[in-house]
């Protein structure tokens, strides 16, 4: 039983206290005199997406503490103790000064809420925040724990409050407007009353989930309750049937039998029950050693579970580590097939260049080829015209033997005409030795001239005769024969030996 001692408020309920266990009475010190006593009060009244709490009154005279139940702090209709996970020891301060009422953050862990406003960051002291009657506080916000799925609520309360001469405080201005105004759009405190309505079904949601949860487990619990209790009432009437039996047994047995009778039944019994009592040990040993036996099978099979564990880890390990390795061998595998992949394009293009290098060396050995056939014909040709130039050289020195031969015969005609000659011979002697000089000047001439087309005709081009210069020195040649009928003979196959030696050579005619 607690006992409390302070003012009723107009809107506490006795049954509600009563139900609290709690117990009102004026203080005998001031005479009852103190429930007359005019102080601001303010309600909190439990909003749907709360975590559930009794409405609570409370009385400003002094700052009132707002926080979490603890071991010698319970929950009670008169005070802002919640009993509510989410909120810190000490939560927040309420209190009233000078006709308005304030509300403090206190340093709390997940917050203090006005009209969906934060007052302060995380486990900083807010500063005083005036509040006015119908705003919507919120203490915390919440919670749901990972490890067993369990939302914990926050404490979520409208706020009304009363000045000392009991009448309620002002309204909050935008609450008062949007009162008044009467709009299709939807204001701030419409969605603030809807995302309230939406964290109301969630949580009314989730304790329906709860509810079914354990509704579905009393189920279960109930069927095999029921089942245990059929089978135990069967069993009972089985029992009362046998113990009815045993009773008819006995009347008919205490009416058939004296106590001699009795005795050696009992006597009987006795030993029987001494019978059953030793099989029932030996049963019992047998089972215990069975039962040891299975607990040290367990404890094997443990070890060997363990075992098995710890080989798992390890082959799991391994083939972890043997994935790595795979990774890595496939990298390289991409690795050496790019290489090898340029090493392929690489070699066909050495060998693109081999082939091209192939049909160049063909080429080239078939021009050598050709130059080779070419020299062996320029060899021949040269070789041939070698002949030709010593035959030319034999018949040169030929012709000079002759010529010398000649000028022995002129100088011996010379001798005989200064003996018996005449003026008409020494003139034609002077004649033969002029053509005589020209003859020999025209023979040095041309053997410069081969000389001369020896050494820059050695192609074997065939230079034609477009002037007529053989036909010229043959006529030529002709007239000299008739005036020196052997000498010039002599000195005309010379020349025409000479002039027509281009011509069967293909030496041609260099000085046209």
């Amino acid at each position: 039983m607690v006992v409390i001692e302070f003012d009723l408020p107009r809107s506490v309920s006795l049954s509600a206290l009563d139900e609290n266990n709690v117990t009102l009475k004026d203080s005998p010190e001031n005479g009852g005199q103190e429930s007359n006593k005019m102080v601001p009060r303010a309600t909190l009244i439990c909003r749907p997406n709360s975590h559930p709490f009794q409405e609570r009154n409370l009385s400003l005279e002094s700052a009132m503490k707002v926080g979490r139940s603890v071991a010698r702090v319970k929950p009670a209709v008169n005070n802002a103790i919640f009993d509510c996970k989410v909120l810190s020891r000490n939560h927040a301060l309420l209190w009233y000064k000078d006709g308005k009422f304030y509300l403090q953050d206190t340093k709390s862990s997940n917050g203090t809420f006005v009209n969906n406003q934060r007052l302060s960051k995380g486990s900083e002291e807010s500063v005083p925040r005036e509040v006015c009657s119908g705003d919507i506080v919120q203490f915390g916000v919440d919670v749901m724990e990972n490890s067993r799925k369990v939302t914990h609520g926050c404490i979520v309360a409208t706020v009304k409050l009363y000045l000392p001469d009991g009448k309620e405080a002002k309204a909050s201005p935008s609450t008062g407007i949007q009162e008044e105004e009467d709009s299709c759009e939807l204001g701030k405190q419409d969605l603030y009353q809807l995302n309230q309505w939406i964290q109301e079904a969630v949580i009314r949601e989730q304790v329906l989930e709860t509810k079914l949860g354990s509704l579905q487990r009393i189920v279960s619990a109930t069927r095999e309750a029921a089942e245990m209790g059929w089978t135990a009432l069967m069993e009972e009437d089985r029992l009362l049937t046998r113990i009815e039996s045993l009773e008819n047994q006995l009347v008919v047995s205490s009416k058939n039998f004296h106590e001699d009778k009795l005795r050696e039944e009992i006597r009987k019994l006795y030993d029987e029950k001494n019978i059953y009592q030793d099989v029932s040990k030996e049963s019992l040993r047998k089972v215990l050693t069975e039962k040891m036996e299975t607990f040290k099978k367990l404890q094997e099979t443990e070890r060997s579970l363990s075992n098995a564990e710890d080989e798992r880890d390890n082959m799991k390990e391994l083939n972890d580590k043997l994935n790595e390795q795979i990774l890595e061998l496939a990298e390289k595998f991409e690795k050496e097939s790019d290489e090898l992949q340029s090493c392929k394009r690489k070699l066909q293009e050495a060998d693109n260049q081999q082939l091209r290098h192939e049909q160049e060396m063909q080429s080239r050995q078939d021009a050598l080829r050709e130059a080779q056939e070419k020299e062996t014909v320029l060899l021949a040709q040269v070789e041939s015209r070698q002949a030709e130039i010593d035959f030319t050289k034999e018949q040169l020195a030929n012709l000079r033997l002759r010529l010398d031969s000649m000028k022995v015969a002129e100088e011996l005609k010379k001798d005989e005409n200064e003996i018996g000659g005449d003026e008409v011979e020494d003139k034609s002697n002077n004649v033969k030795e002029n053509q005589t000089e020209t003859l020999r000047q025209r023979v040095v001439q041309l053997e410069s001239q081969l000389k001369t087309s020896l050494a820059n005709n050695l192609n074997g081009e065939f230079v034609p005769d477009p002037i007529g210069y053989k036909s010229k020195e043959v006529d030529r040649l002709q007239g000299i024969e008739c005036v020196l009928p052997f000498q010039s003979f002599i000195v005309s196959s010379f020349c025409w030996f000479w002039i027509s030696l281009p011509y069967h050579s293909g030496i041609g005619w260099p000085f046209l």
